[in-house]
């Protein structure tokens, strides 16, 4: 992603809190200072020990955790024997094998802003996970602007581009999750680009006038 996808987020993301009742903006300087402890070539990992060499540096996993645990639990379960499942943690959908009958599982993709969770659209799959990152998730308004949790890690303020949701098909929850955020941050035309670049990877792009645009290869 050429650094647009950068898990040392974690010094910038500390300012915001998309989930308090009276949500603030950080200054200028505070979200200025943060950027510029975003690095993620600070990360060095030896064997099992990760260590960063800027003291105020962070790394937020925010971005990935949701699919990492999706896997562990697709794995545990199929340890378990279980053949048919479907594990939600909202955004995140990894499907196990399809429904007994044989048919496919349908996600569906929530429409933006739309309160009802009514979807926009959806897909069938079977043995896919199906990830969602878009700005409608969390949020506030401030002076009628909307302030999303998905942070550039260039700017330190809330990607601003002209889409509002990106949903990734392809078999890890993992990377599904990684490339959600990714594409999202890398905006419309090079995500997709990204996106048509990678074998069983499909994607459903939602711009901010309600359009929906799929990836070259996209069968569902």
């Amino acid at each position: 992603s050429n650094g647009a996808f950068d898990i040392t987020i974690g010094a910038v993301s500390n300012l915001w809190d998309f989930k308090s009742e009276t949500p603030e903006i950080p200054t200028a300087d505070t979200v200025a200072s943060a950027v510029s402890h975003v690095d993620y070539n600070q990360i060095i990992i030896t064997n099992n020990t990760v260590r960063l060499t800027d003291p105020y540096a962070s790394i937020d996993v925010g971005a990935i955790a949701k699919g990492y645990i999706a896997d562990r639990l697709k794995a545990y379960l199929k340890e378990q024997g279980v053949k048919h499942a479907v594990i939600n943690l909202g955004g995140n959908v990894l499907t196990m094998g399809g429904k007994i009958d044989g048919s496919d599982y349908n996600i569906g993709i929530q429409k933006p802003f739309d309160e009802s969770g009514q979807p926009i659209t959806s897909v069938k799959v079977s043995n896919k996970s199906v990830v969602t990152s878009g700005i409608y998730q969390r949020y506030f308004e401030s002076d009628g602007k909307i302030y999303h949790h998905i942070l550039d890690p260039n700017t330190g303020y809330p990607c601003e581009n002209n889409l509002y949701s990106v949903t990734i098909i392809t078999d890890s929850s993992l990377t599904a999750d990684a490339l959600s955020t990714t594409c999202f941050l890398l905006g419309f035309d090079e995500g997709m680009k990204l996106i048509n670049q990678l074998d069983n990877v499909d994607a459903v792009f939602i711009t901010n006038d309600n359009k929906i645009h799929y990836s070259k290869n996209f069968q569902y």
